[in-house]
């Protein structure tokens, strides 16, 4: 069942996509009946959908880790400090200290640093394919230490793990190392979630907005569980000692990639055929092949200061060469 309910599920997921890559099917309605939305509306709308179940299902898929594969193998690692055993889901501590410790340094130096580099802000869509890299890179991490961590001697000295199924022992290597795939996710978090909170707003009509918006955190919280929990249940045995967690990490990671592929297709080659705004596009489009709203008004502010400048310049040197010379002063006799 589980396996039918999966497929059924994706399949659904992609008709969604296909079905909204070109919304010139939507026709406007007879005039006969009474609608609050014009066609643009609605087009625009349902133009969100296929970013929002892509980039949701991709990002998901990895971050869904640290709520139950990060904390269940840093429960079979070793987790004391002294002679107190630590809980597993205690290291979630590092995704969010990452997200307190991360967030003023992107946006008051790593933003603002990367667009004087480039010559323009840092866009929404750049932000969200690096959040999807840096996501994959959790889970590649985390797989990493999941191999090391078989290979480390069972802690056969000490008590059996606390937090793990009863009778399994912790292995000789420390739980502090998963403060790393932690952050890496919270880092990762900055910058997806809010970028995505944020198209989901900007880029839907005023009067779906909140629909759209409730559209986006669908995906992002029980569509993209209920494909965890299947990817789980074939991947995640409940002694991490007797099978390959690592599969499902590296299951996370091509999710990821295959979201940042797909993302460049929708953003490339659907683009929505023209529903979205023109500026929602552009923030999207992480090649900059236009400048945004954003770079167009600072560089006409700029080249109009500039323009502004030379043209007082030359009034004022018009001026000049315009009075008349009376040559120099005689002394009277």
């Amino acid at each position: 069942m589980n396996d039918l309910a999966l497929a059924l599920g994706s399949l659904a997921c992609i008709f969604l996509v296909v079905s909204h890559l070109n919304n010139s099917w939507i026709k406007q309605l007879p005039k006969t009946k009474a609608s609050s939305f014009t066609v643009q509306e609605v087009r625009a709308g349902f133009a969100t959908v296929p970013l929002l179940i892509v980039v949701n299902l991709s990002f998901n898929m990895g971050y869904n880790a640290m709520n139950n594969a990060f904390p269940a193998q840093a429960c079979q690692m070793n987790t004391l400090i002294g002679g107190t055993q630590l809980n597993g889901a205690f290291f979630n501590f590092g995704d969010a200290l990452a997200i307190i410790v991360f967030t003023p340094l992107f946006e008051s130096v790593c933003y603002p640093a990367i667009g004087k580099a480039k010559g323009s802000p840092v866009r929404l869509g750049q932000k969200l394919v690096t959040g999807l890299l840096v996501a994959g890179v959790a889970n590649i991490v985390a797989a990493i230490m999941e191999v090391k961590r078989r290979q480390a001697p069972l802690m056969t000295w000490t008590l059996c793990s606390e937090c793990a199924p009863n009778g399994i022992h912790m292995r000789d290597m420390s739980a502090f190392w998963m403060f790393i795939p932690f952050a890496l996710v919270g880092a990762a978090e900055i910058l997806v979630n809010p970028s995505m909170y944020y198209f989901a707003y900007t880029a839907a009509p005023p009067k779906v907005r909140s629909l759209v918006q409730a559209f986006n955190l669908f995906f992002n919280g029980a569509v993209s569980n209920a494909f965890s929990a299947v990817a789980m249940e074939a991947t995640f045995p409940n002694d991490l000692d007797t099978g390959h967690m690592e599969y499902y990490y590296f299951l996370n990671v091509t999710c990821a990639l295959v979201g940042v592929v797909l993302y460049l297709y929708l953003t490339r080659c659907g683009s929505g055929a023209g529903d979205l705004e023109e500026d929602v596009e552009d923030e999207l489009d992480i090649t900059e092949r236009r400048p945004t709203s954003r770079t167009a008004e600072l560089e006409r502010r700029r080249t109009g200061s500039s323009a502004d400048f030379e043209r007082r310049r030359t009034c004022s040197t018009a001026e000049l060469e315009r009075r008349p010379s009376h040559g120099p002063a005689t002394p009277h006799q």
